[in-house]
């Protein structure tokens, strides 16, 4: 007959073991509790950029899109972060497009904090457009828990993908190439030669 202490030796690992899974399914990368929302369509949105073009989803229509969450209020970090991402745009193909959203900028605030902004953007060696928050981007941004996070987008609008948070531009780069080589004529055969037989 086991003892209570053996009885407690095995409880431990198990305990140990519970919480690795737990964190795997429920944290994000660094930490960061999120859902990134993998297949859920984007939320439809119409809004304009910091130039003052009126986009909507549209913007999304056959690309896929590297969406950067990023604040005004961390004007140097926000700089930097921007910076290295454009960097990335240069090196993707035709067929993958970055996309700013300035979670701390709405549509009605004033032309200083815009023209914040608009100095934060024009750093970026590659030009990409940054759009203004409204209302329609709630149910996306409230899964938000830092800034900088880049989301991905595919070409039919639906969030792909897992997001990075933080200033990671390398993670982006691995995180674009394995959407892109899923998304692959290749990959999309074999994916279907799976379903067939299985």
């Amino acid at each position: 007959m086991q003892t209570f202490r053996q009885k407690k030796l095995w409880l431990f690992p198990f305990l140990a073991l519970l919480l690795l899974v737990a964190d795997a399914l429920f944290l994000g990368r660094n930490g960061a509790l999120h859902v990134s929302g993998a297949g859920e369509p984007f939320p439809t949105f119409r809004t304009e950029t910091l130039d003052g073009r009126a986009v909507t989803n549209e913007l999304f229509a056959g690309k896929t899109t590297a969406v950067c969450v990023w604040v005004v209020r961390d004007e140097a970090g926000s700089r930097a972060a921007l910076g290295r991402l454009s960097a990335l745009l240069g090196e993707q193909p035709e067929n993958v497009q970055f996309v700013g959203l300035v979670g701390d900028l709405k549509t009605g605030d004033g032309a200083e904090k815009r023209a914040l902004a608009a100095d934060i953007a024009a750093d970026c060696p590659v030009s990409f457009p940054h759009l203004l928050v409204n209302d329609d981007f709630a149910p996306f941004l409230t899964r938000l828990r830092a800034a900088p996070t880049v989301a991905f987008v595919d070409g039919s609008g639906r969030l792909v993908g897992q997001p990075v948070v933080g200033d990671e531009p390398e993670l982006v780069r691995k995180e674009l190439a394995r959407l892109l080589e899923m998304d692959s004529p290749r990959s999309r055969t074999s994916r279907k030669i799976q379903e067939a037989l299985f």
